[in-house]
């Protein structure tokens, strides 16, 4: 155009688009729901939600969810708003879009940390000290969960697990015939890699996919945390890091690079089911992945210790487990709040989280229930860990520590990095970011241990 103007890329017109007509269409609903004045009408038993639990293994934790509400409640009608991608990346667009046009759902899938402080800042959600105190949640989920759904001195939401992001999984198989080890460190992920192209030619040992960036960061947290130890991690996502200066952000890139010839190639184009795919088609022999990658791989027809292996990743210098909770609020105007507090009180119960969880992969967010309620050895252990641990878990990088509008743009960095190594740019990049987003202010909020 002569005027210097650009156009927008066709799939932001058609996203904008859609967003558009889905805000104008509950608008009129909402409007149409509004009319007939007069006399108040009793609150229907209706549920709105939305939630990102799309893929293998998340969609039947979903089922799973709403048949314990509707056992509980079956006079609660259901509303879904499911919205594909992982990590609830596209989930967010068009959430955001409705709490932008104050039409909000009741309820809406969140993480903790700074994700969820994010909507507590704008106002969206209602706290739920009333609710803890009834059902006396904070006595059955360990401290730094509790921290986790917690902003300035109210719960926010409710916590329906906790994800571990830090764990290599392996085809066992492949590792049984070869002899080898599962690694706990980069140097024993170093050399099985070594090891599996040796005898595996073919074969991308380690799998990835970048398409929602997050994945690339996930790799990189481990190698950090092994460098820097739990100090130095939380460390760095308060702004508490000079990262221009620090050798352990710069060695971390390094080991990461080291890694590239081992890591699958088109990783760029492929979410993170489809990375975690790359393990069960023989394309790579390990990938690093949450707990969620377990109802994957369970839903592929692969059994957790028979034809898959699992372990924390690193070890070294101790075992941290990074984690972080899906979660569900009341959101401030809710349509329908006495329904919406009734669902919360499912979602802390034993009767969705056991079927919930074990369908999808997390470990129970409550620590009363018996860890044998898992049916494989992967998070029997794990939930073990925890209950005997609980200062061992870390909020992780995901949306967590640091405000989400760096998270992102760290992911993004991340992503770039994995696709074309540069680690004096990436270092400078991700200094930026850090005062760009104001970190060290906006992750405050949080303290470890």
């Amino acid at each position: 155009m002569s005027n210097g103007a650009t156009k927008a890329p066709v799939s932001q017109i058609v996203v904008g688009v859609v967003i558009a007509a889905l805000v104008a269409g509950v608008a009129g609903y909402w409007a149409g729901t509004q009319r007939g004045g007069g006399m108040a009408k009793a609150e229907e038993r209706k549920l709105e939600i939305f939630h990102w639990w799309t893929a293998g293994g998340e969609r039947e934790a979903a089922d799973a969810m709403f048949k314990a509400l509707k056992a509980k409640y079956p006079d609660i009608q259901l509303v879904e708003n499911p919205v594909a991608g992982g990590g609830g990346v596209s989930h967010r667009v068009v959430l955001q879009a409705r709490l932008s046009a104050n039409l909000p759902p009741d309820t809406w899938q969140t993480l903790g940390g700074a994700e969820l402080k994010s909507y507590v800042d704008g106002g969206y959600l209602v706290p739920l000290d009333s609710l803890y105190t009834e059902i006396k949640y904070s006595d059955a989920i360990p401290k730094p969960l509790a921290n986790a759904v917690t902003i300035g001195g109210h719960p926010y939401v409710v916590p329906l697990n906790m994800h571990i992001q830090n764990i290599l999984y392996y085809n066992k198989k492949l590792f049984d015939e070869l002899g080898l080890k599962p690694p706990t460190t980069f140097d024993e992920l170093l050399a099985a890699a070594k090891a599996i192209k040796a005898a595996r030619p073919k074969m991308s040992p380690l799998g990835l996919g970048t398409k929602e960036k997050w994945e690339a960061a996930f790799v990189l947290d481990s190698l950090l945390l092994e460098l820097g130890g739990p100090e130095y991690y939380v460390k760095l996502y308060k702004g508490e890091v000079d990262v221009a200066t620090d050798p352990i952000f710069k060695a971390a890139l390094d080991r990461l690079n080291t890694l590239r010839p081992f890591t699958y190639q088109f990783h760029a184009g492929l979410t993170w089911d489809e990375s975690c795919g790359l393990v069960v088609s023989g394309d790579s022999a390990m990938v690093i992945m949450g707990t969620w990658a377990i109802g994957y791989f369970k839903s592929r027809g692969w059994n957790p210790g028979v034809d898959f292996g699992a372990v924390t990743f690193p070890q070294k210098p101790d075992r941290i487990l990074l984690f972080h909770p899906d979660t569900y609020g009341l959101a401030k105007g809710a349509p329908h709040p006495k329904a919406t507090l009734d669902w919360l009180k499912v979602v802390a119960s034993p009767d969705l989280q056991v079927p919930t969880d074990v369908t999808q992969g997390g470990l129970f967010a409550r620590i009363d229930i018996d860890p044998g309620q898992f049916p494989d050895p992967i998070r029997q252990e794990l939930q073990n860990y925890v209950r005997s641990n609980p200062g061992k878990l870390i909020l992780d990088q995901h949306g967590s520590i640091a405000p989400f509008s760096f998270t992102q743009a760290y992911w993004d960095v991340a992503a770039a990095f994995t696709a074309k190594p540069d680690v004096a740019g990436t270092v400078k990049g991700v200094n930026g970011l850090f005062t760009t987003y104001k970190v060290q202010e906006g992750a405050a909020w949080y303290q470890w241990p």
